[in-house]
């Protein structure tokens, strides 16, 4: 709030035609001695901000980068569960694969197909999950709506396009998480020969 002419503040705005000034203080600053340094000016009125608000936000910021921390963990997890699971899968079914190939089917052809099984399974799982996300919430919804109204907080849902757009998200966030954990195997079982393939089911 220093500046050569006492008359002007930043941005040549001018001191007299300012009715307010909203003051972020550094992380190592004290409010006591800010406040107690602006009570020495005259006409000055300090308005502090609700602490318990503030601390919430605050609460509320670390919740989330932990809850985005956790997610990607999670989804890592979830990759790698998903390769195993589809590496087994096809490792069953060698012989089907390579009475395919023997058929005529292109290399191609049958990735499509792994990734197209993939996919459809995987995007069931997260309509699934949705389904069953949203059960819950519901069953909790009018005691999360009780506790938030004792708080004095407004318990409302967001709009039904924003709804819809996040169920769509999930559901196809499924299914590309199930086409990238089954490429790798759909990829190897497209470089083995067919007569390979079904002698090594037998092995």
């Amino acid at each position: 709030m220093r500046h050569a002419d006492a008359n002007v503040c930043s941005g040549d705005l001018r001191l007299d035609r300012v009715s307010a000034f909203l003051l972020q203080l550094s992380p190592g600053a004290k409010m006591e001695d800010v406040k107690f340094g602006l009570a020495q000016l005259a006409d000055v009125k300090i308005v502090e901000g609700n602490g318990v608000l503030t601390s919430s936000r605050q609460a509320l910021s670390t919740l989330l980068i932990g809850m985005a921390a956790f997610t990607a963990l999670e989804l890592t997890a979830l990759l790698i569960l998903v390769s195993l699971l589809f590496s087994a899968i096809v490792q069953e079914r060698y012989r089907e694969v390579g009475l395919l190939r023997a058929m005529g089917a292109k290399p191609n052809q049958v990735v499509t197909i792994i990734l197209a099984e993939a996919a459809v399974i995987t995007a069931l799982g997260g309509l699934a999950g949705l389904g069953f996300g949203a059960a819950v919430l519901l069953m909790f919804a009018r005691s999360l709506g009780f506790y938030f109204a004792l708080l004095g907080v407004p318990f409302a849902w967001p709009p039904a396009a924003v709804l819809q757009a996040s169920a769509l998200l999930a559901i196809v966030f499924s299914a590309v998480l199930g086409l990238i954990g089954a490429f790798l195997p759909a990829w190897r079982v497209r470089r083995m020969a067919p007569y390979a393939l079904i002698q090594a089911e037998g092995r």
